[in-house]
């Protein structure tokens, strides 16, 4: 039996594997004990990837519509004729309407990233968009402006204190966050954790803040104050290092341990308890979790909380605190913002980006003014903001655009790896939008509903049929390509330069492989991609404090508590909090009276990840459909059983989900999983695949009044529903 390495995609960390190949097709799949970073570990996710690889119902070959859009009739066409189709309808497209025609949605990282925002940057299309301003990149583009880079690299393993804040790492991250964490335990360091939900972490913290959702925002201010005024600061970082304290102190003064119980439901003296606990006991973490960064209103002001929280007690870039600093020699390597081609696009079209009027700091204003300050430190300090993290048009306003013709006339758009109708709010609007497109192009693993109201759809390879890169703060590590694609599936590298050499880009795309890309970005280090792997990564060691060295990259030079450019930009340069729009003290009393209990959506449930693997009959066997979880108390009082189905409903809309009763929850509120659709039904209009039956985002919220201000993030917490028995 042969047996080569490569590594899991099915979520963010690529968790090295090996497969277990017997007459060219892989037979089993386990951990990889020699990889540098995961040792081994798989997940229950990553032990799908055998299904995931040979699943029938995977497309294996260029498809275009023959029926009306949603009839789901196809006809097998070749790459060839697909990208040449394509190609043609897009230039003709772009001859009427300008390039700004063409808009893009994107998922998580299933595909590389750069090679869409080369590709748009060279066309010249300013409207890339997807689920960025809910997922990691309020914290990205928020902690740029604050210190100049994102922290990755929380050192939680060296921590004496470990805050846990909107994280459920037992779910979200298993095989990264979650042994860290109980190497710190084992290691005598505190934990504490935020979350509405008692989480596994939760049921072993020190303190568990059970905090009502949406108002961590109001939490972190009451922390910041309780800090400040008893004088448990870092007062030597504070004097030298950051602008704006006397402010913040000002801003903050009013967020007593009273109002904060009064807002969050918390204890004042558990308030206190933890805030005391999280500036005493050092070095502290909190590392980045996404149930911040999804709570609307207050998404980007809780990333600008957590990282004053990290400056004012000395725990940036400190040992066993949080780190963003990159190992010298891993900085040389070219990174994504590099391969990226920002500087290709034309003012001309940035000025046309949708949304960016709205919400200038996630677009170029704030991207370029981030990008700016980092470029002052040298190469290598802290890894450059990537565009396609933080320079989005806004996925409403694109929507919109697409269905009205303004500002100005939306008609093709491509997807990859991302199921917009189970991925953005407001999910009738986004189907109507989709119908509404001369040209929609989608590159997946299976026939999603999204792509069933494709014109083209593209066979996408797995991740161990591509290589790549893992690059980020400390290291740099080869992902192997492990088989060969199967029948026609290509890596999105391939799918985008074959589009561009089409399309009179031919110089930009020099490298015919993505793996010849990869050669170059390790030419500074003298390395190619093969010698990577067989050294088995690029390691470094840290240094801390180089802000002595450097400073900071921002424009001040030192870490910004009042942002200069959210400023600039028309943005509160200090955190604000707004209680959401629905909620239980909300300035619309007649909305708690109708829909009494609070939602949240979003959560992480193993082994799904977000809308991928409803096909895979182990994990339905697991989760066979999707399931609210509810406090018993609640459910009785509502007449419900475990099992039943049940109907859940906002002011914009109803889903059914099955009853899951447990007391992890408080008694107010109610989680309901993300994301769900049924493979197994038609996807054919009408029911295309159920998604409007038990889709969450159907009940979410993407008005202006509910999204945050700075970048226009949706909530998917904080939300109010009434549940109901079918």
């Amino acid at each position: 039996m042969e047996i080569r390495r490569s590594y899991c995609g099915l979520c963010h960390p690529r968790c090295g594997m090996l497969l277990h190949i017997e007459d060219g097709k892989v037979v089993k799949i386990t951990g990889d004990p020699d990889h540098p970073i995961t040792r081994g570990a798989l997940c229950e996710r990553g032990r799908l990837m055998l299904d995931h690889i040979y699943h029938p119902d995977r497309l294996n070959y260029p498809l275009k519509r023959v029926g009306e859009r949603g009839e789901g009739r196809w006809e097998r066409i070749s790459w060839e004729q697909a990208l040449d189709e394509v190609a043609e309808k897009l230039s003709k497209l772009r001859d009427e309407y300008g390039a700004e025609t063409l808009t893009f949605t994107h998922g998580t990282k299933r595909t590389y990233h750069w090679d869409c925002r080369r590709f748009f940057n060279l066309f010249g299309s300013p409207n890339t968009c997807g689920v960025n301003t809910i997922c990691m990149c309020p914290s990205y583009a928020t902690e740029y402006a604050t210190y100049g880079g994102m922290v990755m690299g929380s050192e939680v393993t060296g921590a004496q204190c470990v805050v846990m804040w909107g994280c459920n790492a037992s779910k979200s991250n298993p095989m990264g966050m979650a042994p860290k964490i109980a190497v710190a335990r084992k290691n005598g360091a505190k934990l504490i954790v935020v979350d509405p939900r008692r989480t596994k972490e939760a049921e072993k913290a020190d303190l568990w803040l059970q905090i009502r959702p949406g108002t961590d925002l109001a939490m972190m201010l009451g922390w910041i104050r309780y800090i400040i005024a008893n004088d448990l600061y870092d007062k030597d970082f504070v004097a030298n290092h950051t602008v704006g304290f006397d402010e913040l102190k000002d801003a903050v003064e009013s967020y007593t341990p009273e109002k904060v119980e009064e807002i969050t439901s918390v204890p004042a003296d558990l308030v206190v308890e933890a805030a005391k606990m999280y500036a005493t006991v050092s070095p502290a973490v909190i590392p980045f979790g996404l149930g911040l960064d999804k709570q609307g209103v207050n998404s980007t002001q809780c990333a600008r909380g957590r990282a004053i929280l990290r400056a004012i007690t000395g725990n940036l870039e400190v040992p066993g605190g949080d780190v963003f600093g990159q190992a010298a020699n891993v900085g040389k390597v070219h990174d994504w913002e590099y391969l990226e081609l920002n500087d290709m696009i034309p003012e001309s079209q940035k000025v046309k980006q949708l949304g960016a009027d709205k919400y200038p700091f996630f677009g170029f204003p704030g991207w370029e003014r981030n990008a700016a300050a980092n470029k002052k430190l040298p190469k290598g300090y802290a890894m450059p903001p990537e565009a396609w993290h933080s320079n989005l048009a806004h996925a409403r306003e694109v929507m919109n655009a697409i269905i009205t013709g303004e500002p100005y006339p939306v008609k093709a758009a491509i997807t990859l790896a991302n199921n917009p109708l189970l991925a953005l709010p407001n999910t009738r609007q986004v189907f109507e939008a989709l119908k509404a497109l001369d040209l929609y192009v989608v590159m997946e693993y299976y026939m999603t509903p999204s792509a069933a109201m494709a014109d083209y759809i593209f066979p996408a390879s797995t991740t161990v049929e591509q290589p790549e890169i893992w690059l980020t703060n400390g290291f740099c590590v080869a992902c192997p390509q492990g088989i060969d694609p199967i029948e026609e599936r290509k890596d999105s590298y391939y799918f985008y330069r074959q589009l561009g050499l089409r399309l009179g880009q031919e110089q930009y795309w020099p490298w015919e492989t993505v793996e010849d890309v990869y050669d170059h970005c390790l030419e500074p280090v003298g390395l190619t991609f093969q010698q990577l792997a067989e050294q088995n990564g690029l390691f470094g060691e840290m240094e801390y404090r180089r802000y002595k060295k450097f400073g900071f990259g921002t424009p001040s030079g030192k870490v910004e508590l009042k942002s200069s450019i959210f400023e600039e930009l028309g943005a509160d340069p200090l955190p604000v909090y707004h209680e959401p729009i629905w909620s239980p003290k909300s300035k619309e009393p007649e909305i708690a009276e109708e829909y009494p209990l609070i939602l949240i959506t979003g959560s992480r449930f193993m082994p799904m990840y977000h809308s991928e693997q409803r096909q895979i009959e182990k994990a339905r066997k697991k989760v066979p459909d999707p399931l609210l979880s509810i406090h018993p108390d609640t459910a009785a009082d509502l007449g419900l059983a475990e099992g039943d189905w049940a109907v859940i409903s906002t002011p914009l809309g109803s889903i059914r989900q099955r009853v899951s009763i447990t007391d992890a929850m408080h008694p107010t509120m109610v989680d309901a999983q993300h994301s769900w659709w049924f493979p197994e039904r038609s996807g054919k209009l009408p029911e295309l695949f159920g998604t409007f039956e038990s889709n969450t985002n159907v009940l979410c919220p993407d008005a202006p009044e509910f999204c945050s201000p700075e970048i226009g993030s949706w909530p998917h917490s904080a939300l109010m529903c009434r549940v109901e028995k079918e």
